[in-house]
């Protein structure tokens, strides 16, 4: 294909696709995650808690964490009262949001050092709050969406859940700098209320009903004509029950090699994971200062990973899904060499820039063609669920990988351990190929 087509399928797949409205759907999601995350450690650190501390304060993301408990009751069931007027999936959003406000005001009216039970409280209601917000608006955005468009909707999320980040922390940061923290946390409460405005200005999609939502509606009819006795009611519970949570799973696990695709999503970005984690204390260790860093990583490193995320999204739709993720686990595995060339050349300002030019955009890609695979995985029935559940075995192992980092760089040295993440991406890139391989014979065959 001539590069003069290529650049204008380019843009035709973005601006000609009508997904452009995602964007909203990725800032939204992407405001309140930092805020319960690496913003919330600034804060506890700033207050003089522990570092101990400081660590167990991420087993109060466990609610997020868990969303696929509860993300059936939101693919499948309305909102009292908010869905009857803004439909099942904005019914849905908004009252997440509601929740996010009220947490974020109980976190702005807490103080770490007189009233640390609160803020752990509030922590969980605004991580319950967000997963309950990110099931919501994954079904609202991939309702009505066709297959091949799932690299450009990914690729457009990635970039408006970047943007959504770099909002609430460059904000907030500064924010507490001048007025202090609880103000700049109450700021960000009534930030939420601009992205209610965009569910608002968006159009609720037509759900069409898959055979899930009949079977309980079914269910709910026989129900209500039947007298409500106790027994009566138990089994309708159970029957729920059933049909929201066991179903996707068990479907899922019915897909010939659901170990192996648990496995890629497990080990894909476990050298990405190890390597963002340790990049800051690699770049303070060979004598950049924290300006230097802000200014390279925080605005040049966020302009780089959009761009990558738009060129995973085009790749996708191009190579198809897992082609596209395995050629961007390659180029980012050979990226991240750059943190090798760094170490050697030492404090030099334009190495830095190519550093963080060449790991934000292959991660770019790299975030928005595993995205896209995680869409490809789920049934339509079940697909907010079956996410959930998918998301959560990859915030496992990014867990552990980003728990062992400071050990293996601690052991290795810096130089070993940038050298040790290329290695990391070589098992799930082998069994991704293997998954390919299957693919391609099976439609010979």
């Amino acid at each position: 294909m001539k590069l003069s087509s290529t650049v204008s399928d380019f843009f035709n797949v973005y601006f000609h696709a009508g997904i452009g409205s995602k964007i909203f759907v990725g800032f939204t999601c992407g405001v309140p995650f930092l805020l319960r995350l690496a913003i919330l450690d600034l804060w506890l650190k700033d207050c003089g808690v522990s570092n101990t501390v400081i660590g167990f304060f991420t087993l109060l993301q466990w609610p997020f964490a868990l969303k696929f408990l509860w993300a059936p009751f939101i693919e499948k069931m309305d909102f009292p009262f908010l869905s009857r007027i803004f439909g099942r999936r904005r019914g849905w959003a908004i009252a997440s949001q509601i929740l996010l406000f009220l947490g974020l005001i109980g976190m702005s009216i807490a103080n770490p050092q007189t009233s640390m039970l609160s803020l752990m409280f509030f922590v969980s209601v605004v991580a319950f709050a967000d997963g309950c917000q990110d099931m919501s608006l994954y079904a609202y955005q991939l309702d009505k969406a066709s297959t091949e468009m799932f690299g450009p909707i990914a690729g457009i999320f990635v970039f408006g859940y970047k943007i959504g980040m770099f909002f609430s922390k460059s904000v907030t940061l500064y924010l507490a700098h001048y007025f202090g923290w609880n103000f700049a946390y109450a700021s960000m409460a009534f930030s939420i209320f601009l992205c209610t405005f965009f569910i608002l200005c968006a159009d609720e999609p037509q759900i069409q009903k898959t055979n899930s939502m009949k079977r309980i509606e079914k269910m709910v009819k026989y129900y209500e004509r039947k007298e409500k006795s106790r027994f009566e009611f138990i089994r309708f519970i159970k029957a729920t029950f059933y049909e929201c949570l066991i179903c996707p799973f068990k479907i899922f696990m019915k897909q010939k090699d659901w170990i192996q695709t648990i496995l890629v999503i497990i080990l894909f970005r476990a050298g990405d994971r190890m390597a963002q984690k340790m990049a800051k204390p690699f770049y303070v260790d060979i004598g950049f200062s924290k300006l230097e860093i802000a200014n390279v990583v925080q605005i040049f490193g966020t302009i780089a990973a959009l761009i990558g995320g738009i060129i995973g999204g085009y790749l996708v739709k191009r190579l198809c899904v897992k082609r596209a993720m395995f050629l961007s686990g390659v180029i980012h595995a050979i990226g991240c060499f750059a943190y090798v060339a760094l170490f050697y050349v030492g404090h030099n300002i334009d190495m830095l820039y190519l550093t963080v030019f060449i790991e934000n955009i292959t991660c770019g890609v790299l975030a928005t063609t595993f995205i896209a695979f995680l869409y490809s995985l789920c049934n339509k029935d079940y697909a907010a669920t079956q996410y959930a559940l998918l998301w959560s075995f990859y915030e496992l192992g990014g867990t552990v990988f980003r728990t062992l980092s400071g050990l293996i760089s601690d052991a290795l040295g810096w130089s070993n351990f940038f050298l040790l993440i290329p290695v990391a991406f070589i098992p799930s890139l082998v069994i991704l190929r293997k998954m390919i391989r299957n693919t391609d014979a099976n439609l010979i065959l």
